[in-house]
């Protein structure tokens, strides 16, 4: 897996909960790509990836194990400039959050209007983005899913 773009939906898979497949369906991984990109450093971004592969190699598909080392080695916020925990605000909120703390919020933002409505958060919350993806007249007289 020496391809980026894979390797880079592999480690979102583990970091997000949903599979490659998933997130593939939502349409961004391009974009998100794209955005972490340019979002970063070249020497950051290879860093996580290099430490990503090697995660992965080294669980050898154990998810525990794979989770444990991720924790350890990609989730704290000095390593990689917080890029783990940004990768996962993109694919559940469509944002990106600089990694500079004394910025201002303000310097957060939507990357894609489209980003917005694919994000993650919606399907974990077994919900549709308020005014996109509206589940149809008279959908709100059904039980929801989750609810038997």
């Amino acid at each position: 897996m020496n391809e980026p773009l894979p390797l880079f939906l592999d480690i979102s898979s583990h970091l997000t909960g949903f599979s490659a497949t998933e997130l593939e369906a939502t349409g961004m991984s391009g974009v998100y790509w794209d955005t972490v990109q340019y979002q970063n450093a070249p020497t950051t971004l290879d860093g996580f990836l290099n430490c990503s592969r090697q995660i992965l190699k080294d669980g050898h598909g154990n998810e525990e194990e794979i989770h444990q080392m991720i924790a350890s080695q990609l989730f704290p916020t000095d390593k990689f400039n917080g890029l783990a925990q940004n990768i996962i605000n993109l694919w559940y909120f469509g944002q990106w959050v600089p990694a500079n703390q004394n910025l201002s919020l303000a310097m957060q933002h939507n990357v894609s209007p489209e980003a917005y409505v694919q994000g993650l958060v919606w399907n974990a919350a077994q919900t549709h983005p308020p005014g996109a993806k509206q589940p149809g007249f008279g959908s709100w007289a059904e039980k929801p899913l989750s609810a038997d």
